[in-house]
C-alpha cells in the first residue's frame, strides 16, 4: 500500500502488525506518524480516537490495543480469548502496570529496579527493561531486606531511592505500607498504584495511627491516571507521580 494513501486506521494497523498484532498507545503515537505523509496538528488525539471507535481495534488491557481480527494470534498472557484464572489475570495486570512504571522511570532518567524479573510486560520480561539488576546497598541490610521487595524503585544518580512504587490490585495495602515505613527517614516519594475504586480503602488504611510516619508521603494513583500519562508520549519525560 502506498504510504501517501494510508489512513490513520491503516497506519495504526500496520504498526500493530509489525509489533505482533498489538501496541501500546505510546508505541502508536511514536510509530504511526512515521508511516503517513500528512500528519495534521493533533496526531495523538486522532490516533486515540481511532483505536477507541474503529471496530478493527480492541482494547485488551489498560493502555494496550490489538487488532480485533488477530486476537487469536496474541501471546497467551495478552490473549483475551483464552480464559485465565482470577489469580493469573491479576498477575498479568500487575506486571503490565509495573512495566509502565519502569518505563516511565527510564524515560525520566532514573535507574530502575524491580524484584519481579521474570514477570511478562507485553512481550518482554520486566528484568529486561529495568536498568539495574540488583537493588543498590544504600542503607542497612535490615532495611534493605524489606525495601528490595518493593515492586518498582526509581533510584537517583547517587543510587538513593527517589520513588518507591507498589501496585496493589486486591490486597489491603498494609504490606506495602510496612515496606514504605522502612524508608520513613529518607527523602523518598512513595506511590501506591491501584484501581480507582480502591481509593477510599487506601485513605482508610493510610489514616491508621500505625502509618502516621508516612501518611503524608504516600500518594495514590489510579490505573487510569497511569495509563493516560504513560500513553501521552509528548509529556512522558515531564510526568510526575
Amino acid at each position: 500500500m502506498d504510504k501517501k494513501q494510508l489512513t490513520w486506521s491503516e497506519a495504526i494497523e500496520k504498526v500493530m502488525i509489525n509489533n505482533g498484532y498489538f501496541a501500546t498507545l505510546k508505541q502508536l503515537y511514536e510509530e504511526a506518524p512515521k508511516v503517513k505523509t500528512y500528519i495534521g496538528k493533533t496526531p495523538d488525539n486522532t490516533i486515540r480516537e481511532k483505536v477507541q471507535r474503529d471496530e478493527r481495534f480492541t482494547k485488551i488491557m489498560p493502555g494496550l490495543w490489538a487488532l480485533s481480527e488477530y486476537l487469536h494470534k496474541l501471546p497467551r498472557h495478552l490473549n483475551p480469548l483464552i480464559q485465565k484464572s482470577e489469580i493469573e489475570q491479576i498477575e498479568i495486570n500487575h506486571a503490565l502496570i509495573q512495566g509502565y512504571m519502569i518505563q516511565i522511570g527510564n524515560m525520566k532518567g532514573y535507574k530502575t529496579y524491580s524484584p519481579n524479573k521474570n514477570a511478562l510486560f507485553l512481550n518482554e520480561k520486566l528484568g529486561d527493561i529495568t536498568s539495574i539488576d540488583k537493588c543498590p546497598s544504600f542503607t542497612y541490610d535490615s532495611v534493605l531486606q524489606y525495601v528490595k521487595n518493593i515492586d518498582v524503585i526509581w533510584f537517583n544518580e547517587r543510587k538513593y531511592p527517589s520513588n518507591v512504587i507498589e501496585v496493589e490490585h486486591t490486597t489491603n495495602f498494609r504490606n506495602s505500607f510496612l515496606k514504605f515505613l522502612e524508608l520513613q527517614d529518607f527523602a523518598t516519594d512513595m506511590t501506591i498504584v491501584a484501581p480507582q475504586d480502591r481509593r477510599e480503602q487506601f485513605e482508610r488504611e493510610i489514616s491508621r495511627p500505625a502509618f502516621d510516619a508516612i501518611g503524608k508521603k504516600v500518594v495514590f494513583r489510579g490505573y487510569d491516571y497511569i495509563e493516560k500519562n504513560y500513553s501521552a508520549s509528548m509529556i512522558l519525560k515531564s510526568f510526575s507521580l
